[in-house]
């Protein structure tokens, strides 16, 4: 699969150098991971990092698991808590 990508990818430098020209330049990725998507959003002024935002995919988990617990005895916790089975680091960024 990924040599039938390649061999379809258009013509045309795979790198460019961009001048910043002391503009502000602003970038968003998002990858899909196991647990949902990443997001990465970047500000960069003068060619330097001024501003990242990281989003893991469990961000949006953890207030889900809240409501899941919420009147529940504690011998559930571990049941609920590893049936979302969020990211304490967001170490899927």
């Amino acid at each position: 699969m990924i040599d039938q990508i390649l061999q379809h990818l258009p013509a045309g430098p795979i790198r460019t150098t961009v001048d910043p020209a002391g503009e502000v330049r602003e970038g968003l990725g998002l990858a899909e991971a196991f647990r949902g998507e990443v997001l990465v959003w970047a500000r960069f002024e003068n060619g330097r990092l001024t501003r990242c935002h990281l989003r893991d995919p469990s961000w949006f988990q953890w207030p889900l698991l809240e409501a899941a617990i919420e009147g529940n005895i504690v011998a559930d916790f571990p049941l609920c808590n590893k049936s979302f089975n969020c990211s304490y680091s967001g170490h899927d960024l």
